[in-house]
């Protein structure tokens, strides 16, 4: 069982920014995001994912990835806070037969792995739902949860310059969504005011300062970022 929290410590399952525990949100939220089973898979070769390694997808949403990962031959934990979220998961797995996989109702601050047990983590569009003080929080727990050369990978939107650039790119950001996905205005707005996407240079030092070595951070307009780390050998 979980220790309890001290009273200071941030709710990792609060509810911010466009609500995934709603089950609309769920059922539709692949086509929203043009997910795609054949890309994850890619994905995951690219990483060097192999057949019995252990890997940990958090906020894994529908279970996209974690059912390309298991496709591969891995051993999956896909974790998420949002029961709807899992149960579409959960329908996804079982129906294509995906049997190494285990599903955790937790998240970035809470998941119960033991320490160096983990080849790969993954976590797309999912770190921004936390304030930079408790993502530096997040990214170290990760950390410890790799082996010694274990590799994380991020993806999520980050936004690039500083703050005077920043209507500029929110307004941009705004017409690319309409433009491009299945989002409203509304929706992306309330990312931008409500959720926690952080500035590049913020991301990539608390990647560092998480003690996980950064060997990869690839930029694509308006606001993502892909970043690959590892945790040292010592």
């Amino acid at each position: 069982m979980a220790c309890p929290l001290p009273d200071w410590h941030y709710d990792d399952r609060r509810q911010v920014g466009l609500d995934f525990a709603d089950a609309g949100e769920a059922a539709s939220y692949d086509r929203r995001q043009g997910g795609d089973l054949t890309e994850d898979r890619a994905l995951l070769q690219r990483l060097g994912l192999r057949p019995g390694e252990r890997i940990a997808d958090i906020g894994c949403g529908t279970g996209l990835l974690a059912a390309a990962a298991a496709s591969l031959g891995a051993r999956v934990t896909a974790i998420d806070i949002s029961p709807a979220m899992l149960a579409v998961a959960r329908r996804r797995l079982e129906a294509g037969g995906c049997r190494e996989v285990d599903l955790m109702a937790a998240g970035f601050l809470d998941f119960d792995l033991p320490e160096g047990s983990l080849d790969l983590v993954t976590s797309k569009f999912a770190l921004h739902h936390l304030p930079d003080l408790w993502k530096g929080v997040a990214l170290s727990r990760i950390r410890r949860a790799l082996r010694p050369g274990g590799r994380l990978f991020l993806r999520d939107v980050v936004f690039p310059g500083g703050p005077d650039d920043l209507p500029q790119v929110a307004g941009a950001w705004i017409d690319w969504m309409a433009a491009n996905t299945g989002y409203e205005r509304a929706s992306v707005v309330t990312h931008i005011r409500d959720e926690h996407s952080t500035y590049r240079w913020i991301m990539e030092g608390l990647i560092r300062e998480a003690g996980l070595e950064l060997l990869e951070a690839t930029y694509s307009e308006p606001v993502y970022a892909d970043y690959l780390a590892s945790r040292p050998q010592r």
